[in-house]
């Protein structure tokens, strides 16, 4: 949550601008994970959970170009059926967004568990 605010920037990986698998390497490279660049990448790892296992610390996976893996987020909370996710959107940088917004809920494709 430290970059919450932090503009967007296409293959940025630092505090001077993230794209969405850039902040993802960054938040789990602090902590000694390596994750590789991509969103398309990060979503073959780790174990594929099914809604009702989502829990903070997971990935989430959405299908936002032409049905192929482009974008990803990092859970923050569950709340019963509310999942939040910071993530660096292209138009806002990086925010805290719901699945439950009609947008991520259309282009949802799956959550993974690293850990």
């Amino acid at each position: 949550m430290r970059y919450h605010g932090t503009k967007y920037r296409s293959g940025g990986t630092s505090a001077a601008g993230f794209d969405c698998s850039g902040l993802m390497v960054k938040t789990f490279q602090e902590h000694d994970i390596s994750l590789p660049r991509t969103s398309q990448e990060m979503s073959r790892l780790g174990i594929r959970l099914p809604n009702h296992e989502i829990k903070k610390g997971d990935l989430v996976f959405f299908k936002t170009r032409r049905g192929v893996i482009s974008h990803v987020g990092l859970v923050t909370e569950v709340q019963g059926g509310n999942i939040k996710f910071i993530h660096s959107s292209t138009s806002s940088g990086v925010i805290i967004s719901s699945l439950n917004e009609d947008y991520y809920r259309r282009t949802f494709s799956h959550a993974s568990r690293i850990l």
